[in-house]
């Protein structure tokens, strides 16, 4: 199981019941360095194999290599978790930075998509029971 955003919040949750109930090999990706070491150490201790891995889920090429490592580190992933998600800005939409209405889409619209373009067709091609899950915060409304 891999969950994007998994460092806190929602992520973290899913990967704590991926652990509690034995999923196997759970892949941590988050942009966090500090709150991802945390998470992967309380994951560690109570049982679970996990793979921590720093990630920009904004950026393709970030994407691209961690998948890479991914693949050869830990295997396919049967289970994708798309949690990656941020809002910036404050206020009205038009007073909000050019910047944060472009990483707002990268991380909550992009990401996902880049990050199951990445382990798609070995799930397609594995013939069995695999799942991708993509969530939105209601923040983002």
């Amino acid at each position: 199981m891999l969950v994007t955003g998994a460092a806190m919040g929602l992520g973290r949750l899913f990967a704590r019941t991926a652990v509690r109930e034995q999923a196997g090999h759970v892949v941590l990706w988050d942009v966090d360095a500090a709150a991802l070491e945390k998470t992967a150490a309380e994951l560690e201790s109570a049982g679970g194999t996990v793979h921590p891995y720093v990630v920009d889920v904004a950026s393709p090429d970030s994407v691209t290599a961690a998948a890479d490592r991914v693949r050869a580190e830990v295997g396919d992933v049967h289970v994708l978790v798309n949690n990656a998600g941020i809002v910036r800005g404050n206020g009205y939409f038009w007073e909000n930075a050019s910047r944060d209405v472009e990483q707002t889409m990268l991380v909550n619209a992009l990401a996902p998509m880049h990050v199951t373009r990445e382990f798609l067709p070995a799930m397609v091609a594995s013939g069995g029971q695999r799942r991708i899950v993509t969530l939105a915060s209601s923040d983002g409304l």
